[in-house]
């Protein structure tokens, strides 16, 4: 029982490594793939994606293509051109197995965006991890006329989701923090089933080893003549959990393959101490402390509270200038940073929630309008190796991740809030134009879409 709990715990925190510091007065999930390279980070030059074409409003559908067809790939981005007030308006909820500040702050994602879809916001509903509550709430919910869902469920009752939603053809719906899954198993099902509706998400392997590639590239800049064998390399994981551990056998495949040894990387694994700060010093300090022929360290923090604690005991042992400590996340890192706090917590792999948010929501408009099905919509973001039982072909289209850096994270910040039209940030706009970043991704090897 504590595992599970243990596990419920790590899964709520995996996701708050995409969650932007939002003001509270303003509404504003793969498994290791070795094979595969699902992750993308979006430089402000890199922009060879599927991104929608400019309109002029006219469109019969949102960014169509120049004949005025529909765009499958972009029908569920938003359209500032767009009049969506042009259809009909439908009720839109957001229910969530947790009612904590995580799931709080993705309900305040999509509260904001419901209206610019012109759908009637619901609410957030949570049923406190109450397994039949939660299927009591979402049959009240769409007897109340509620026929756009984000759903969040315990993972183990999505089969009885399902025969709900069979049994109501006029809902449509789409999951946020975890990819939805038939429990399958067998030969080249992927770990937790078959994928039984599209989902837009990360991959976490390659993740990590965008984490390690990150690191060495500090270190290439810092301390070009420092040889590898005498760095120091450490990584954080929480083993029950693939999203978290995931990252670290990325890193440290990204580590060998750099020509990194196994003798000077360490593994420490929060399980026994804990997902905050907490745990992550009582993780790492000995292994730092004790490991004093090294006066350089690499460290893949893998969540920010880790990242911090880690940026912290390197501090006491006087490593800050020769360390480099990297995170997946950023909220905690953009709060230190704001603070005027600086230390070798230097980067953060982030994406706005606002911007995760958007084709969550953007592809239960399109199927309520019948522009896509969950079977059609993002045609060139069909992996290959994992699309669904048979020949469905559920799509998992990806969201761009970006870099910050302690001393350039504003601009993209403030760059989300001038895409989104939110205003989640408060720093200036000065230089700030909308084509800095992309809010679209590149079609990754492994992908139906996949061009070279």
């Amino acid at each position: 029982m504590k595992k599970a709990l243990a596990l419920v715990l790590a899964l709520l925190l995996v996701f708050t490594l995409f969650a932007c510091n939002t003001k509270t007065e303003e509404p504003d999930a793969g498994g290791s793939d070795a094979g595969a390279s699902d992750a993308v980070s979006t430089e402000p030059e890199a922009a060879d994606s599927v991104a929608p074409p400019t309109g002029d409003g006219s469109s019969p559908y949102p960014n169509a293509n120049e004949d005025g067809s529909i765009n499958l790939d972009t029908i569920a981005s938003y359209d500032q051109n767009y009049d969506y007030s042009k259809n009909p308006t439908y009720k839109f909820a957001y229910l969530s197995q947790s009612g904590s500040a995580l799931y709080a702050m993705s309900a305040d994602a999509f509260e904001y965006w419901a209206p610019l879809f012109n759908m009637e916001w619901a609410g957030f509903h949570s049923s406190n991890g109450d397994n039949d509550l939660y299927m009591t709430m979402l049959q009240n919910l769409i007897d109340q006329g509620v026929t756009g869902f984000v759903l969040d469920p315990d993972s183990t009752i999505m089969p009885a989701i399902s025969d709900v939603l069979d049994a109501n053809p006029e809902v449509q719906w789409m999951t946020f923090m975890a990819p939805p899954r038939d429990h399958s198993e067998g030969e080249g099902v992927p770990v937790g089933g078959n994928l039984i509706h599209p989902h837009v998400g990360f991959s976490y392997y390659d993740c990590g080893m965008m984490l390690t590639e990150k690191l060495l590239e500090w270190k290439d800049a810092t301390y070009p003549d420092v040889s590898l064998d005498d760095i120091a390399m450490l990584s954080f994981t929480y083993s029950v959990v693939p999203e978290l551990d995931d990252r670290h056998v990325g890193a440290k495949d990204a580590w060998l393959a750099a020509g990194g040894s196994e003798d000077n990387y360490f593994v420490v694994d929060c399980l026994s101490t804990g997902l905050d700060i907490q745990g992550g010093l009582d993780a790492c300090s000995p292994v730092i402390s004790t490991e004093t022929d090294y006066e350089y360290w690499l460290i893949n923090g893998n969540i920010d509270d880790w990242a911090i604690a880690a940026a912290s005991v390197l501090d006491q042992q006087g490593l800050t200038e020769t360390s480099c400590v990297v995170t997946m996340g950023g909220s905690g890192a953009i709060t230190q940073w704001d603070s005027g706090q600086f230390d070798s917590l230097h980067y953060a792999f982030f994406t706005a929630q606002t911007l995760y948010g958007e084709p969550v929501i953007g592809a239960v408009y399109a199927f309520l309008n019948g522009w896509a099905t969950p079977e059609t919509v993002w045609p060139s973001w069909i992996k290959l190796d994992d699309h669904g039982a048979g020949d469905v072909n559920y799509a998992q289209y990806r969201v761009p991740i970006v870099w910050l850096a302690e001393d350039d994270y504003k601009g993209y910040l403030e760059w989300t809030d001038l895409y989104t039209k939110a205003n989640a940030y408060d720093y200036s706009t000065e230089g700030v134009g909308i084509d800095d970043y992309t809010p679209y991704a590149e079609i990754p090897e492994g992908y139906s879409g996949y061009t070279g």
